[in-house]
This record gives C-alpha cells, sequence and structure tokens, in this order.
C-alpha cells in the first residue's frame, strides 16, 4: 500500500470497491462466454426444438456481447490499459465482439 493510501482510508476503500466491481464483472462476463461456448460444443439444448435452440442461442450471444461490453466500459473508466490481449486473455470470439453494447430490447 502507498504512503498516500495509508493517509487515506477512504482512497483505499474506494480502491477495494473498484477491484471487487472489476473482477465481478470479469467473472459474469467468463461465465456468460463459456455458456456460450458450452451450448456450441453440444450444439444443441435438450428437448428443444430447432427454433427454440436458434433463440437461446440468440439471447446468450447477446448475454456474452453485453457482459464483454461493460467489462471493457468499466476498464476504460478505471483508465486501465485497453489493449487486444485482453480478447485473447479471455478468449472473447469475434462474433461476440462484433455485437458487443446494450442488448437491444424487444
Amino acid at each position: 500500500m502507498t504512503d498516500e493510501l495509508k493517509d487515506n482510508p477512504l482512497a483505499a476503500e474506494l480502491i477495494g470497491e473498484y477491484a471487487t466491481a472489476y473482477f465481478s464483472t470479469a467473472k459474469k462476463m467468463a461465465a456468460s462466454l463459456k455458456a456460450l461456448r458450452d451450448l456450441d460444443e453440444k450444439r444443441m439444448l435438450p428437448s428443444a426444438g430447432p427454433d427454440e435452440q436458434v433463440g437461446r442461442r440468440e439471447e446468450i450471444l447477446a448475454e456474452a456481447a453485453e457482459r464483454a461490453w461493460f467489462f471493457i466500459v468499466q476498464r476504460e473508466a478505471l483508465k486501465l490499459p485497453y489493449y487486444e490481449e485482453i480478447f485473447a486473455d479471455f478468449d472473447i470470439p469475434d462474433e461476440v465482439r462484433k455485437r458487443m453494447g446494450p442488448k437491444k430490447i424487444s
């Protein structure tokens, strides 16, 4: 801990809150990306028709894209470097990257 933070417990508390929120966002993004990968590996949902499967995949894809967007926005807000390596580190597929942004409300 730097001397500046030792003298300012509020600043240290805020940094801890930022870190907690950041890692929570990263975990949620990773979980949504895993759900998309798992669905694609199985290629089907049990007892779901083709239309339902396509619809469910679309929902999971939209969720992953929104979560990835939240993660990148949060990184920028925290002034963390924005590097291509983030996409590689989390194995964010191009399909998700192209759709990053808020989910569309239907």
